[in-house]
């Protein structure tokens, strides 16, 4: 009877789990479109996220610019008339309170653009699965009826 080699104590989490999702990827051809669906609403999601993101930077860098301008007119205004420097802050937090709001208008709509992005693919990867499906089982029922037995 030929020994059996030790199995090894080592045992990798990330390796095992690629391990036990092998059987079910590789014996499911209609993945394919499930996969190719994710993956492409990743890339357009983070192309969506990156242009938020640049938006974003560019209205911050507009509040310091600002700030500094507002700050720089606040302590060279005349001392005796404080008004003429309160009115410097006032400007720059009502452009600030604009950024906000564009920061969350924009926001809203990468998330709605995302979420379609997501259910125009998904609707389609079901498609082309169902289709895929179909047309195996109709291949599947052909061979088996041309075929003696």
């Amino acid at each position: 009877m030929p020994e059996e080699k030790p199995k090894s104590s080592y045992s990798n989490p990330l390796v095992d789990v690629f391990k036990q999702m092998q059987p079910a990827t590789t014996a499911n051809p209609f993945l394919g479109a499930q996969l190719e669906q994710f993956w492409d609403t990743q890339e357009k999601s983070l192309k969506e996220a990156e242009a938020f993101a640049q938006h974003w930077f560019e209205r911050r860098h507009e509040a310091v610019r600002t700030a500094l301008e507002a700050a720089r007119s606040a302590s060279a205004a005349d001392p005796t008339d404080p008004a003429k420097a309160l009115q410097s802050i006032a400007e720059w937090q009502k452009h600030s309170a604009e950024r906000l709001m564009a920061d969350a208008q924009e926001w809203f709509e990468t998330v709605a653009r995302c979420a379609a992005f997501a259910a125009e693919t998904e609707a389609e990867a079901v498609e082309k699965t169902i289709d895929d499906v179909a047309s195996t089982a109709k291949k599947a029922g052909k061979s088996s009826k041309s075929e003696p037995v």
